[in-house]
């Protein structure tokens, strides 16, 4: 073989490997961005589940509005119905900006910039989410025991709140443990699997 020839097909194995290498680097992107995007899927459909029975309640509380007879109830009721009606769209679209992480189309700067914006976002409105939820479920106990009950608790102090309480306190902790949990690792693992581009 001659020297020209060797050349050649020296040159036609390094573009081969090149090649190669753009392939094999591409489907470990795409397999980056699918393990991405499935961590995220997983949370904006429970998120969408959550949303449905929000305008589900949504839909029972202004059908029922009428009942709420008093000024405090009607005030703790409109504060329900628009807590309702906005915490899901604002959880969603929080996700949705995490969703937009794209390693296959953005730069490693892009997309971790992509992603601390997101995450940022996203840690915002979890803070918010809990001081909202946590104002609703005081707002539910006197607006539910009107509606199911005919009681007016903003009227009459039935001794059985004294129980009722402390344990949606409890439920409502142990709640946000677990959902607060839940996101943390998600972030994390979001975190790890785009960390683990650079490398």
């Amino acid at each position: 073989m001659e020297l020209e020839e060797m050349q050649a097909a020296w040159s036609q194995m390094s573009q081969d490997l090149e090649k190669q290498k753009q392939l094999t680097d591409e489907i470990i992107l795409k397999m980056t961005q699918q393990r991405y995007t499935s961590q995220w899927n997983k949370i904006f459909t429970a998120e969408k589940i959550g949303g449905v029975i929000c305008y589900v309640a949504l839909v029972a509380l202004v059908v029922n509005f009428k009942e709420l007879d008093t000024l405090p109830l009607q005030i703790s009721g409109i504060l329900c119905i628009l807590i309702l009606a906005i915490l899901p769209v604002l959880s969603l679209k929080t996700i949705q900006a995490m969703k937009r992480v794209n390693v296959t189309t953005m730069s490693y700067k892009e997309t971790m910039k992509t992603y601390a914006e997101g995450k940022k976002n996203f840690v915002n409105f979890q803070k918010l989410n809990v001081g909202l939820s946590f104002v609703f479920m005081l707002l539910t106990v006197p607006v539910s025991a009107k509606l199911l009950n005919g009681e007016d608790l903003f009227e009459t102090l039935d001794p059985k709140l004294g129980i009722a309480i402390p344990f949606m306190f409890a439920l409502f902790g142990l709640l946000v443990w677990v959902v607060t949990r839940c996101y943390k690792r998600v972030l994390r693992s979001s975190e790890n699997i785009l960390q683990e581009i650079e490398e």
